[in-house]
């Protein structure tokens, strides 16, 4: 009888010192699990060393992973069960995902599509620019104007 099959999303932390050697052990204890158990590894994004809300085991940095998986409920309880016994993982969360998840594919910009962003950025702040010096000059017309009408305001009874 086959498992059911889920979608799962797991976030671990490693201690924020922790050798990038060690980080790969985890990653082949993780890819060796799955391929033994027949669980699928969809996604992985590795956020970074950020600094903890609070300290989790004397640490006070941690390093974010992020991956999405597709495996048997067995399978995730193992994963989870040789993240417990290591050392190299201080926290983790796993969340199972609707059924109809679809994971999106973000095509990576090629390097004309950057440069055109990045030259619309230009041409939009250098309108902007413009705008602020036209702007300036109404509003010094504006007050230049606005004190001659206030010198012949000041003496209504004059004339």
């Amino acid at each position: 009888m086959s498992e059911m099959v889920r979608k799962y999303e797991l976030i671990y932390i490693h201690p924020g010192n922790l050798p990038s050697e060690d980080v790969e052990a985890v990653d082949e204890i993780l890819n060796g699990t799955l391929e033994r158990m027949e669980g699928e590894l969809l996604y992985r994004e590795d956020w970074g060393v950020r600094t903890l809300a609070y300290p989790v085991k004397k640490n006070a940095e941690g390093r974010y992973i992020l991956i999405r998986l597709a495996c048997s409920a067995d399978c995730l309880k193992e994963i989870e069960r040789r993240f417990k016994i290591s050392e190299s993982v201080i926290k983790f969360l796993s969340v199972r995902l609707a059924d109809d998840y679809v994971q999106e594919v973000i095509p990576e910009e090629p390097e004309e599509v950057a440069e055109e962003i990045a030259a619309e950025d230009v041409e939009e702040e250098t309108r902007e620019e413009g705008v602020d010096v036209v702007a300036e000059e109404v509003v010094s017309e504006v007050e230049t104007a606005g004190s001659s009408d206030d010198a012949e305001d000041e003496n209504p009874g004059e004339e």
